[in-house]
Formats: structure tokens, sequence, C-alpha cells
């Protein structure tokens, strides 16, 4: 296990399974060896009632609001399976936490949806323009930060969120391959939560000792609320940012 300022070749990846895998595309691309752990898998939520009344009455709504690639899967998928239309101009305005679910909702036609200067949840909670109404529909995981919310609600917001997905830890075991890393990738706080999770707890410790890259600054803080203290973001919360940053280090490495 590799720790201090030697250089990468062996990174660990803690997303979805399909999220690591296209992670791990990108990082060999670029000459690394990824090692994926599958610590989060994603799931539909136990009831779709409050859910499909919402989308049924979508149009009610001035903004629909979403945080993650995930998230807009869902919804697509679940307006497919009511054979919903997705709604034609505003109402409702679309909003994303960044451009990657920016882009995920353009696949389903919606154009210009608001991202705020920052990616981050925060951000668009802060900046996220108060129209004519004010009804903002939310959705996103189960386990996400309500700061978001309740700066929208303080703001003269009237919220109402779901979970439309849920997320779910992968269990614990003892993976051999992780003990050659040289770097270790969190994309959010609970691929954080997920990896301290499902590694073996006997060698916790010695992984903490490894530098981790954090997607951005929430990230960040619950990798060092978890114990690991040699911590790096990117400039801008994104994953190309973030494998431009690992290549970075390997450059000054």
């Amino acid at each position: 296990m590799t720790a201090g300022s030697s250089r990468i070749q062996n990174v660990v990846i803690t997303r979805s399974k399909k999220g690591n895998a296209e992670l791990a595309s990108d990082l060999r691309q670029r000459g690394f060896n990824p090692i994926p752990v599958d610590t989060i898998s994603f799931l539909p939520p136990k009831t779709w009632s409050g859910i499909d009344a919402s989308l049924k009455a979508i149009g009610s709504y001035d903004w629909v609001v979403f945080t993650s690639v995930t998230g807009v899967e869902f919804f697509a998928q679940r307006m497919d399976e009511l054979s919903f239309d997705m709604p034609k101009g505003a109402p409702p305005n679309f909003a994303a936490v960044g451009k990657s679910t920016a882009g995920a909702l353009s696949k389903l036609g919606v154009v210009g949806a608001f991202t705020p200067s920052s990616y981050l949840t925060q951000k668009l909670s802060e900046e996220l323009p108060i129209t004519r109404g004010r009804r903002a529909l939310v959705l996103r995981a189960d386990i996400a930060d309500p700061a978001m919310s309740e700066t929208m609600r303080r703001r003269g917001f009237e919220v109402t969120e779901f979970p439309i997905y849920r997320t779910e830890y992968g269990e614990r075991g003892d993976d051999a391959r992780l003990d050659g890393a040289d770097l270790i990738v969190f994309a959010s706080p609970s691929s954080v939560e997920g990896f301290c999770k499902s590694v073996a707890a006997s060698k916790l410790d010695s992984y903490k000792a490894v530098r981790v890259v954090c997607i951005g600054p929430v990230t960040a803080k619950a990798a060092r609320e978890h114990g690991f203290d040699q911590i790096i973001t990117p400039k801008v919360q994104t994953f190309d940012s973030l494998v431009q940053e690992i290549e970075e280090m390997n450059s000054v490495g």
C-alpha cells in the first residue's frame, strides 16, 4: 500500500457498478490501472405513490430539480413506465447540479437546464432563480443532505421532495487487490460511507493512509470525518477534472 507522493498507477474507484465501469474506462485510456470496488448500488424507492402523483401533475411545478445523473435516469424510467410525456416548454423549468446531470436531461429533450456557478447542491439551492411561481419538485437520493431543500425554503420556495432512488451499501469483505492502492477516488459522501462499510475492518486504518481524490468539498468533508487526511479535490466538480487532477499529480509526483 502506498502513501505520500509516489507515482500513481493503481487507482481504487468506489462508485456503483455502472459508475465504476465508466470511470475505469477513462482511467485505462490514460494509462492507469483502475481497481473497482462497487461500494453502492441504486434501487427504486419503496413506494412510487407520492412521486407518481407529482409526475402526473408535473406541469404544476415551476421547477424540477435534480442533483445527479442517477436521479434523472430513474425519473426517465418512471415517466416511460407511466406513459407520461415529457413536458414541452415551461412550466416546469428544470435545474441540474452540474453539466453531467444537465447532459442527462438533454437526452430527454430538456434544453437549457439551469446549473449553478459551482457544481454543488448548496450553490444550486442558493442560485436557483426565483420565478413568478415558486413551486419546486426535488427528486434525488434517499440519503441526500436536507440542507439544500432547507435553503430553498428559506428563500421562499415551496419544496416538494421525494427520494426517487435508494442507496444500498455493499457487504464487508477482504479484497486483496486494494493492498497495492496508490490512490482512492471518492465521488460522493455515500461512496466514502460505502467504502468504509465494505472493506475489512482490520485493514481500514491502513487504507486511510492512502491519498484520496474527492470530487468536491462535500465529499472531502465526509472523507475527513471518516479519518482520511491526504485529500485532494479538483478545481471543478466533474469527473473530467477529477481524472485530470490525477494526471497532474503524476506529473509533479
